[in-house]
């Protein structure tokens, strides 16, 4: 579990061998070309029945400490473009079990699948009770610029029979192409470039890394509120690769790649009593369960709003002020909201965010009332 004190910003004395191995790791990163991601949603509707591919079963394990790890960790270029972090917040999170680069693994080539010449293995595993974000590095197959690569298909359950109810979940789906939201939701090149676009409009993507690697990034979260992630086995199936073009498919390669992930048990969330009534509405937020990736706020409410088609009426945090002043008012990545029974007197929000946070350092939420999106903050103690 994370330390609650300071976990993002306390200072680690690494021995000699640690520090040299370090810089080598740095010297590396310092040759890479690194680029984004733009978002592109696939919510999984239907799972397809795999066929005779092989499946990769995949377990993460806990490292023991920094000394023990012997280097700097870092999450692969399609993950860290989904959720920012930093080298130390990267490894704070690796540390912990709430994170797993697969690529430093000394056994990682056993996790790859290759089916038609294309090989697929999983690369970064970021997860906790309500969210799971996972990166899967795309070798042998490429595109023409300015061409949208793409499956016909992927599917993500949990546990082991696909047919359960219990076994779905909501999942967005894209392949990294090299696009971030700056720290106000406006999309940019990670190197923090404006956007370029060709003549007729369309913005010009980076899908393939100097290695000529693609990554395609899943974000997955419970659909049940109550439900949790920690300890269960997901399955992730790809089907197909080929163009994607105005929503439309042009297969390319034929094949399955499918893969078994154990997530681990740890919980990074600290559960928050805040009983702070959100300005312009009827609605009370009684408590919150944040952790460094997303948050699941919990509503009181003495009459539900009236509906107005998909608007519930039921309010959103969309980011945070820190101790420090700084706002993040946009931090918010996916999720949903909805009531927790009939009675419609109680609510929730769940969602991912856009960047890693220290929980220890969020003084405030900044809420929008949904109604004209008037935002407000609304203080929180720990």
């Amino acid at each position: 579990m994370l330390n609650k004190k300071n976990v993002f910003s306390e200072e680690i004395e690494l021995p000699e061998i640690v520090l040299k191995k370090t810089n080598q790791a740095f010297e590396m990163i310092k040759q890479e070309d690194i680029r984004c991601m733009e978002k592109i949603n696939t919510k999984s509707k239907k799972l397809f029945k795999t066929q005779a591919a092989a499946v990769a079963v995949v377990c993460i394990v806990a490292v023991s400490s920094i000394s023990a790890a012997a280097a700097i960790h870092h999450w692969g270029r399609g993950m860290n473009g989904n959720i920012q972090a930093s080298e130390e917040q990267q490894q704070v999170l690796i540390e912990e079990n709430i994170a797993k680069v697969y690529s430093e693994d000394p056994d990682s080539s056993s996790l790859a699948v290759t089916d038609n010449g294309i090989t697929i293995r999983p690369d970064t595993v970021v997860v906790d009770e309500r969210l799971v974000y996972m990166s899967f590095c795309i070798s042998g197959y490429s595109v023409e610029d300015r061409t949208e690569p793409g499956f016909e298909a992927v599917s993500v359950y949990q546990g082991d029979n696909p047919e359960d109810s219990d076994a779905w979940v909501d999942m967005n789906g894209t392949m990294y192409n090299g696009i971030i939201p700056d720290e106000n939701g406006i999309p940019i090149y990670e190197d923090g470039t404006s956007i370029e676009s060709d003549e007729d409009g369309s913005i010009i993507c980076h899908y393939t890394d100097s290695n000529g690697n693609m990554e395609y990034i899943i974000q997955a979260s419970v659909v049940d509120e109550k439900d949790s992630f920690l300890g269960k086995t997901m399955h992730i199936g790809f089907k197909n690769l080929g163009t994607l073009s105005k929503a439309e498919f042009t297969p390319a390669v034929e094949g399955n790649w499918d893969f078994e992930i154990t997530l681990p048990d740890v919980s990074s969330s600290q559960t928050i009593e805040v009983g702070q009534k959100v300005e312009g509405t009827d609605f009370t937020i009684e408590n919150i369960s944040i952790s460094p990736v997303s948050i699941k706020v919990y509503y009181s409410v003495g009459t539900a709003p009236a509906e107005n088609e998909d608007d519930l009426g039921i309010p959103e945090v969309k980011g945070v002020v820190l101790k420090d002043g700084t706002r993040i008012p946009y931090l918010m990545d996916g999720g949903g909201s909805g009531y927790t029974d009939s009675s419609k007197h109680n609510a929730y929000q769940i969602a991912g965010y856009d960047r890693v946070i220290d929980v220890e350092e969020v003084a405030a939420l900044i809420v929008s009332t949904s109604y004209e999106n008037k935002k407000v903050e609304i203080p929180i103690s720990k």
